[in-house]
């Protein structure tokens, strides 16, 4: 049986892989960013994605917020610890964080207080 198409292969492929195709490829686009896949705990990586969910949570001491950022290969939960609103920061934005990557209570990466720059997305440019 002949391969497929290039086409058809696109015309058939679920929307969430297509997405994370051109999440990957726009992340690799970013200089000197690991992707997330790779990022290892207990060291210092830069890594670059898209805001996935965002959870403002007032209890913890004078507040905290959390972004989930994806870039096609995996997430990382950047972590802003004292902060209860920040400037730019929404769904689908386009961010590099950089940090120490740890673990965090359900085993994802975590990166606590990261430094960032809000870049336009894949989606916007």
């Amino acid at each position: 049986m002949p391969n497929n198409p290039a086409w058809l292969d696109r015309l058939t492929k679920p929307p969430e892989a297509t997405r994370s195709e051109n999440l990957r490829k726009w992340a690799e686009t970013i200089s000197g960013a690991t992707p997330m896949a790779e990022a290892s705990e207990q060291h210092r990586h830069k890594v670059a994605g898209v805001i996935q969910n965002i959870r403002i949570d007032p209890r913890q001491g004078s507040g905290c917020i959390e972004a989930t950022v994806i870039d096609g290969s995996g997430e990382i939960l950047a972590k802003w610890l004292g902060r209860q609103s920040m400037s730019g920061i929404h769904l689908g934005a386009g961010i590099v964080i950089e940090g120490m990557v740890g673990v965090g209570l359900d085993e994802e990466k975590v990166i606590l207080n990261p430094e960032y720059q809000l870049i336009p997305g894949p989606q916007r440019g």
